[in-house]
């Protein structure tokens, strides 16, 4: 078996990650979910359970009207920017979307129409809107109430009284992707880094690869691409509808800004910022969740935004970035200044999240194509769940599956 890394020099994908004042840490943040049942399995087989745990973290919510604890009950009552009934509404909505057990009931409405007749547009307006512009932008009313679904029920599912426990892994996310490697490695996998696959044919029953390096001949492949890359690929042996589809689905790309710090910015894990006058849609303490005396002392603050690709924020370095992001930085914490940023990284992600329509189901590629030996296992095949590490594991072993039944003796 052979694996090519289309362009990198790296293990692990939008997992990658780098070294920190002596320990790994992850180019975008990492967590896993309580629901996150395919990597909590694979870390038993693996024998990496034990270093698996759930430190308490805290989610605040930005808004017009200042920071605000989110998440649980009880901040949600004393969340200001809602009156009570709203609040009620709110918390309503919530709980019907928990209880919805089959998301093609609803998956033909969009998250817009959805939101604003179970909660009303203020509702929309004041939570739900800046949400999806932020991860959405100008497609924001064209995504699928079936998205919604998939959100709730995977952070519910990590949420208690007292707030959210989130996994993280003991020395990043670095130990299951190497131990992976290891395993692959001792099976007879070959992984070959940074050699761009540049097309495939097929000669009889064996596809061939062509790379920038030369010509390999296989039985099956599995491919992982974005359909963007994947389509030009696979042009000559996909068929016309599949073909269409690939065309057809849009992807937003992500922007990460890492800004190694001496001063926390807010107690906080996670803050979804639902002011639109910032320009990013995020901050992720890291350090908040994991103590800052792993990376030397030094407070790690990820600020998370999604955009598409023409963006102008899209070309910025990371001085530009915080340039543009620090007014807003010190809009919630006016004591943050930039000496207290010690050193600044950005990392870009292409096609970092598929944008999911309504009728999703309908537009969605078969994980087995229509050309024999060829499977697809991207994060666009994780529906209606919101893509993850957790879902990308849970692809790649129904396609295994899939390969042991197609070609059983």
């Amino acid at each position: 078996m052979l694996q090519f890394l289309k362009k990198t020099t790296m293990y692990g994908g939008i997992a990658q990650c780098i070294d920190c004042n002596g320990n790994r840490l992850e180019k975008h943040y990492r967590h896993i979910f309580k629901s996150d049942k395919y990597v909590i399995d694979l870390l038993k087989d693996l024998n990496l359970i034990q270093k698996l745990h759930w430190p308490e973290t805290k989610m605040a919510y930005y808004s017009t009207q200042g920071l605000y604890a989110f998440g649980t009950p009880y901040t949600l009552l004393k969340y200001k920017p809602l009156n009570f009934i709203e609040k009620i509404i709110f918390g309503l909505s919530v709980v019907k979307i928990k209880l919805t057990k089959d998301y093609n009931k609803i998956e033909k409405y969009t998250a817009e129409e959805w939101i604003k007749k179970n909660c009303g547009e203020k509702i929309y307006q004041k939570i739900w809107e800046p949400l999806l512009i932020t991860k959405f932008g100008e497609k924001k009313s064209k995504i699928s109430a079936a998205w919604i679904f998939g959100k709730i029920n995977l952070r519910s599912s990590s949420g208690t009284l007292e707030g959210e426990r989130l996994g993280y892994l003991k020395g990043s996310y670095d130990v299951l992707t190497q131990k992976l490697k290891k395993v692959l490695e001792n099976n007879n996998c070959k992984i070959k880094l940074n050699e761009e696959v540049k097309k495939v044919h097929k000669e009889a029953d064996k596809f061939i690869i062509e790379t920038n390096k030369e010509l390999e001949q296989f039985d099956i492949i599995i491919n992982t691409t974005a359909y963007d890359i994947a389509k030009n690929i696979f042009s000559e042996i996909i068929n016309v509808e599949e073909k269409k589809k690939m065309e057809d689905l849009k992807y937003t790309s992500a922007k990460t800004l890492i800004i190694y710090s001496k001063k926390s910015l807010t107690p906080y894990y996670w803050i979804n910022i639902g002011d639109r006058s910032i320009p990013f849609g995020g901050i992720i303490e890291h350090t908040n969740m994991i103590d800052k005396s792993n990376y030397g002392d030094t407070n790690i603050i990820y600020i998370s935004n999604y955009m598409y690709y023409d963006d102008e924020l899209y070309s910025k370095n990371e001085n530009e970035l915080l340039d543009i992001y620090f007014p807003y930085l010190q809009k919630i914490n006016k004591n943050f200044t930039k000496e207290d940023v010690i050193k600044l990284e950005v990392y870009n992600e292409l096609y970092a999240q598929p944008i999911i329509t309504t009728n999703y189901s309908q537009k969605l590629l078969k994980e087995k194509m229509s050309t024999k030996g060829l499977y697809m296992g991207t994060m666009a095949q994780i529906y209606p769940e919101d893509r993850g590490m957790n879902y990308a594991i849970k692809v790649g072993q129904e396609i295994a599956n899939m390969i042991i039944e197609d070609y059983k003796k």
